[in-house]
């Protein structure tokens, strides 16, 4: 019995380790990954969207800048005084759609002559907008309530303009999104939009007819101001991620990371859950990715556990080039090599 023991405590141990081994291997070997500053000012980005040649980045002065991956070079190409800040960056049908998210909601429509275009609807007046997504010319946005009800829009034109969602959803008492990195939303596809909540509850909202009735289902985060759900990402139609927690307490691991397989019907707490609140999490060659205040994790199982990737405070992420690029301060980004699925 005495060398069963032995035995089992040895398995156990060098699983440890093995684990401990993977994490340290995975934060040295990204420790030197090489940093871009595209702004000498001291100005974040959470607003990002990448292509494969291209990096448009949304900063937390109202300026636009624009990053050619071929030519290494970085270039300001939006800025106007009563922009206070832009939290989310698409592309779409060659055109730049940046969200303002001032007290006063406002959409940044520019194409790539320069030709500027900035949208307002008269309902967006005292409106804080959250976040964008598409799925081809169909988009989704929403933003914080008004009179207790969220303001949730869609478009089927790429986002030249935007209609109200017929179905009317109530919101709580101090219940809210949050425009951590703009990927409070998902466009799934041409029928499919789904949001979160975060504040005095958070909740997980879908709807498969284009936002004309919604269903709602509660998530066990916290209450409270500063707590909730900040981020989501379905890799396909079934499997999903949510993150959040405490961006005031971002060192707090409990309740911060669930994830689904069923499309959103339930939602499980991650059995290795990641280092603390997170901002932002997307997917790619089916492995998750989410950063925050204290660095990046992943996970190659579907959220379920997460490994610990790199370290550092990041706002947002975006995969440009077979690259994971992330947000810093002071007007910079940091590129990662993506993990390889084995």
């Amino acid at each position: 019995m005495r060398n069963l023991i032995n035995s089992f405590l040895f398995i156990l141990i060098c699983f440890g380790t093995y684990g401990q081994f993977k994490t340290k291997k995975y934060i040295k070997r990204n420790r030197k990954a090489p940093i871009t500053n595209y702004s000498d000012g001291k100005i974040y980005s959470r607003g990002l969207f990448a292509d494969s040649n291209r990096i448009f980045i949304g900063n937390s002065d109202g300026s636009l800048y624009y990053i050619n991956l071929k030519k290494a070079s970085a270039k300001l190409i939006f800025k106007l005084p009563d922009f206070d800040e832009i939290r989310d960056v698409e592309f779409v049908n060659d055109k730049i759609i940046g969200l303002h998210s001032g007290k006063n909601g406002k959409l940044l429509y520019m194409d790539l002559k320069g030709a500027t275009k900035v949208i307002k609807l008269d309902e967006w007046q005292g409106v804080f907008l959250d976040g964008m997504d598409f799925h081809g010319l169909t988009g989704f946005m929403m933003g914080d309530p008004k009179d207790s009800i969220f303001s949730i829009y869609d478009t089927k034109d790429g986002g030249l303009t935007w209609n109200k969602c017929s179905g009317e959803i109530k919101a709580y008492k101090q219940e809210a999104g949050f425009a951590a990195s703009g990927s409070n939303v998902q466009v799934i596809n041409d029928s499919t939009y789904v949001f979160i909540s975060g504040g005095g509850i958070s909740r997980f909202f879908k709807s498969t007819n284009n936002g004309k009735s919604w269903k709602a289902i509660v998530l066990p985060y916290y209450p409270g101001e500063s707590t909730g759900a900040y981020s989501l990402n379905f890799m396909n139609d079934t499997i999903g991620v949510i993150v959040g927690g405490d961006y005031q307490d971002p060192n707090l691991r409990m309740n911060v990371c669930f994830y689904s397989n069923d499309g959103g019907e339930s939602w499980y707490n991650s059995d290795k859950t990641v280092r603390g609140y997170r901002s932002c999490v997307i997917s790619y060659d089916g492995i998750f990715y989410t950063c925050g205040r204290n660095g990046i994790d992943f996970s190659i199982n579907n959220g379920v556990d997460w490994i610990p990737f790199a370290d550092g405070a990041y706002f947002s992420l975006a995969i440009s080039n077979d690259k994971l690029i992330a947000t810093m301060k002071g007007g910079s980004i940091q590129f990662f090599n993506l993990m390889e699925r084995k």
